[in-house]
């Protein structure tokens, strides 16, 4: 200290006055003292407490800084979140409510089909592709025994090589041919041309509508209602198979022993029916509603895949039967998952498809299928950044700190 002491007392004058200003210019509490060590010793002290209460100011300004970072990011995510939900509101808000309160509702509005065995006896069908389909049933059954398939042309009867075709697709198509060869059974092909036809003969006031459409599958949704409605029979997808061992007869049979007029849909998980499959009967009213409802759901739902699944879809078809009475919906059956889709007691064999979904439904699908590894890959990045901030902090605070003797 007494090195110090000699240092600053053999300093010019000049080099005094500017120390005293600077003390003055920090609003030093000092007072010149008549002996220079105590002078000296007072002068280091005051440095002391000076630069310990510039640490914590700038601290404290670091994370106000940080503080009103913070606070300018939480603004701009809310202000774009604002903008998603205001999106969302106007172009699917309706929906969004009417599928919380059907996924409340349950299975409890449902009425679940009965299966018992039936005992047809085998005749040998036909397999057509003309748009001219019948309407007569060809059994004393409410349904027609009349399968529909849908495909863009006849290439799959003609068992081309088209590359737009999935061969699985083509081969579970002729087994289920030969299948429905051994009963009473006729199954028909539409084709595009085919489906245009009949509704320009039979309800040419959709054909807008039907044009319309942005998306082909939705014109293929909507086609499958008009011609359950107008013919009658079972309708299944081509990724649909079907198994030797259990026919659409059990169906059929137990569906007219039940009370509901001839309406058979799938129950899905988390909730609602599916469309890839559906029986009924001709002019059932629940599939006049359905093409009522139609050219009301025609619009954009905010995505290519909520429009897909709410105008024309299975969430169209769900929504539209939670909006019956409860006598309406005793007209249709529910389908159980054991006999939909459980393996060793289902009727159909499903195939890999949704060939229609675009990105968004395909990324939405990989976010359900892996959102734990999004939640933990979420939590390690926020754990990084905020290690990161607190080695930014200190670095800053050690690179302005002074050594005061």
């Amino acid at each position: 200290m007494m090195e110090d002491f000699n240092f600053m007392w053999t300093t010019d004058l000049k080099h005094f006055s500017f120390q005293i200003q600077i003390l003055q210019m920090i609003n030093s509490k000092v007072v010149f003292m008549r002996c220079p060590k105590r002078f000296v010793i007072a002068h280091g002290q005051y440095l002391r407490k000076e630069h310990n209460t510039i640490m914590r100011t700038m601290k404290h300004k670091k994370l106000h800084r940080s503080k009103k970072h913070q606070s300018a990011i939480r603004l701009a995510f809310l202000y774009v979140a604002s903008i998603f939900l205001y999106y969302w509101l106007f172009f699917f808000g309706g929906e969004f409510i009417s599928t919380i309160r059907l996924y409340c509702q349950g299975n409890a509005i449902y009425q679940i089909l009965n299966v018992t065995k039936s005992s047809s006896n085998p005749v040998k069908a036909s397999t057509t592709s003309d748009s001219n389909a019948t309407s007569t049933p060809l059994s004393n059954y409410e349904i027609p025994l009349v399968h529909h398939r849908i495909w863009r042309d006849d290439s799959i009867i003609r068992l081309d090589n088209n590359s737009n075709i999935p061969k699985n697709w083509g081969k579970a198509f002729r087994n289920c041919v030969n299948v429905h060869a051994k009963r009473n059974w006729t199954t028909y092909l539409w084709t595009d041309d085919g489906i245009r036809s009949f509704l320009m003969r039979q309800y040419p006031e959709f054909l807008p509508v039907y044009d319309s459409y942005m998306y082909d599958i939705q014109r293929v949704d909507a086609a499958r209602y008009f011609i359950l409605y107008h013919y009658g029979g079972v309708y299944t997808d081509l990724d649909i198979g079907c198994l030797g061992d259990r026919h659409y007869d059990d169906l059929i049979q137990s569906l007219n022993s039940s009370k509901a007029k001839g309406a058979l849909f799938p129950l899905t998980n988390p909730m609602g029916f599916s469309n890839d499959v559906m029986f009924a009967s001709k002019n059932h009213p629940f599939l006049g509603q359905l093409i009522d409802n139609l050219p009301k759901k025609n619009r954009w739902f905010g995505l290519p895949y909520l429009t897909v699944l709410y105008s024309t879809g299975p969430m169209f078809l769900s929504l539209s039967y939670s909006k019956l009475s409860s006598d309406e919906r005793s007209q249709v059956l529910a389908m159980s998952p054991e006999i939909y889709s459980q393996s060793g007691t289902r009727y159909f064999n499903h195939l890999q498809g949704s060939t229609w979904w675009s990105i968004d439904a395909k990324f939405g699908q990989w976010m359900l299928r892996n959102w734990g590894f999004i939640a933990c890959l979420a939590g390690f990045a926020l754990f990084a950044r905020r290690i990161i901030n607190n080695k930014g902090c200190n670095a800053e605070l050690s690179q302005t700190r002074v050594n005061i003797v």
